[in-house]
């Protein structure tokens, strides 16, 4: 197959896109569609994902190679999904900053870790720079250890259903491709961005619940009762009566906005709006409901989501940069509105824009003043009349401007004049901001998702296997929680000789200290014989002792939060609690 045309604006980007590696971004790693492709631990399956779902870049950044994976929106057209390969050899830094905040800061070292990213829509042209990991724009942006553990570090709208749920598109996204790659555990932090802690409580309050959950995130571990206070503080939060708002801010400076935001959606609420968990979910679904239908406006979305100018003030506005009068200008406006429904009409009432110029001869045969027909046309961004909404966008195949028309359901044009992501803002600003409930949900802002490890089919196994020091090493080295196990994917027949040798080979291949560890037996205190049988031995998706010499324990750092062994022992406690997993 050919070739198609995207990437145009800097010579160190690949500017044709292989079109059989084409991928459409609301179906990509559905699980069922890669099962059998990606069968095997993340350190595998990353490599196949690879080969065969990207292509390499031409250039690299920071000595890292660069692969791109090519996908495809009706809404937003062609972009990428990069992904960049660190290790040990070309990082400037060997340690994790995010394992750290995670509490896995006792995990070895990693000998490979995983960026993927894809760039907020104005960076889709142009390649990655070297400080990629410093910028917050990009709409997805992980880090995956080549052991299964990863970080989510921002996370941002790619399509534009709501200023409040714009993200959900990338969250999507991401939580499909953690799954096909087999990844093991992703820690989420909302840190101390706005937009992010925001979201954290606006859904909270509304919904009972963070907004990680809604993708099966729970609160972090080692964080005694974080769940519990959470949960009271929500309580309290969702449960306020509106009338109580009123009153406990009645002295306040924004005292009658709020009085007055709360009358107008009791107003368009068809049922009564008691609570402020009521208000929220109103103002969210209502939000939703305007926002899909601008968004749907245009097949090609300029990439920030704006309200609609209503036509009176579109006029107004353009009265003041020119010669002609309000009449003349809204005669134009009228005109191109008839051509937009008759184009729409001619394409069976699909979304298809129409070109500047095609547009513009429509309107000649009705207006003679081509200076004023291309004033208008240059003017319009996006205004609404009555229930129709007129948008200008830049198609990102042509590279040429285009106008569509959308007609939106009854009662959710914004004509309304309603400016919901601002008066959802305002609540929490200046109403929730106020309780001292808020500081605890928004000091609960560690999350993590674990992925259960089972064989898919009758012919693999999944074991974790982990490496158990000798009580030397227990008394001068590992005087910390172990380290995790490494996955295996072995078939159910193979024998404990077998399995020697594989989680060798899988240990070597994931962890720096690992590097010439050999595996001498298989079991905790007492060895499992290697003649024997796996599948009568050991269950699927068991944890697996292994025992062995080699590990480079001399050799700083060994941890990726860069602690060094202590040298007094491990405390009798621990070694009993490792003792008892045995």
């Amino acid at each position: 197959m050919g070739s198609i045309v995207f990437h145009t604006q800097s010579n160190k980007r690949k500017n044709r896109v292989n079109s059989e590696k084409l991928f459409e971004f609301e179906n990509f790693a559905v699980p069922d569609s890669m099962n059998k492709t990606l069968s095997g631990a993340f350190r595998d399956n990353i490599r196949i994902f690879l080969q065969n779902f990207a292509e390499i870049e031409e250039y690299t950044v920071n000595e890292m190679p660069v692969w791109s994976t090519s996908l495809f929106s009706e809404n937003e057209g062609v972009f990428p999904l990069y992904t960049m390969e660190e290790t040990v050899r070309n990082s400037f830094d060997h340690l994790c900053h995010h394992c750290e905040l995670s509490g896995w800061g006792h995990h070895f070292i990693c000998k490979r870790k995983y960026h993927l990213i894809i760039p907020a829509k104005e960076n889709w042209n142009e390649p990655l720079d070297e400080d990629f990991a410093e910028i917050e724009s990009h709409s997805l942006y992980g880090l995956i250890h080549c052991n299964g553990y990863g970080h989510l570090i921002h996370v941002n709208g790619l399509k534009n259903k709501s200023r409040f749920f714009a993200a959900d598109d990338s969250m999507e996204f991401w939580d499909r491709l953690c799954t096909v790659l087999r990844t093991r555990n992703i820690s989420a932090l909302h840190v101390s961005r706005k937009e992010a802690v925001e979201l954290s409580l606006i859904h909270g309050v509304a919904y009972g619940e963070p907004w990680f959950e809604k993708w099966g995130y729970k609160f972090g571990d080692g964080i005694p009762g974080i769940t519990e206070q959470f949960n009271s503080a929500i309580l309290f939060l969702s449960s306020l009566r509106l009338d109580t708002i009123i009153s406990d801010f009645k002295n306040k400076s924004h005292t009658r906005r709020i009085r007055e935001m709360i009358e107008m959606y009791r107003k368009l609420s068809d049922k009564p709006l008691i609570t402020i968990s009521d208000l929220l979910n109103f103002m969210l679904a209502f939000e939703s409901r305007i926002s899909t239908g601008i968004s749907n406006a245009c097949s090609f979305d300029s990439g920030t989501w704006e309200t609609p100018m209503r036509l009176e003030t579109f006029v107004d506005q353009m009265t003041k940069d020119c010669r002609w009068s309000a009449r003349r200008l809204e005669d134009v406006l009228f005109v191109i509105i008839d051509q937009l429904k008759k184009h729409k009409a001619n394409n069976l009432e699909r979304e298809r824009g129409i070109s500047r110029q095609e547009l513009r001869d429509e309107a000649r045969r009705s207006i003679g003043d081509t200076g004023l027909i291309d004033f208008v046309l240059k003017s319009i961004k996006c205004f609404a009349v009555d229930n129709l909404i007129v948008r200008r966008a830049i198609n990102p195949f042509s590279k040429l401007a285009e106008f569509t028309i959308h007609e939106t359901p009854p009662g959710t044009c914004s004509g309304l004049g309603l400016d919901l992501s601002r008066d959802v803002r305002f609540l929490y600003d200046h109403v929730l901001a106020g309780y001292y409930e808020t500081r605890v949900v928004l000091n609960s802002n560690q999350f993590e998702k674990e992925w259960p490890l089972k064989g898919e089919t009758t012919n693999q196994m999944k074991l974790t296997c982990k490496v158990l020091p000798t009580f030397d090493e227990f008394e001068t080295h590992f005087t910390r929680p172990l380290s995790p196990g490494e996955v295996v994917v072995v078939e159910p027949w193979i024998t404990i000789g077998d399995l020697k040798m594989v989680a060798q080979w899988a240990l070597r291949d994931t962890y720096c200290v690992m590097d010439e560890f050999v595996v001498s037996q298989i079991g905790g205190l007492r060895k499992i014989d290697d003649e024997k049988v796996l599948s009568s031995t050991v269950e699927d998706g068991a944890q697996v002792w292994v025992r062995g010499y080699g590990m480079d324990c001399a050799t700083p750092p060994i941890y990726e939060d860069g602690a060094w062994p202590e040298s007094e022992g491990l405390s009798f406690a621990t070694f009993c609690s490792i003792i008892e997993q045995i």
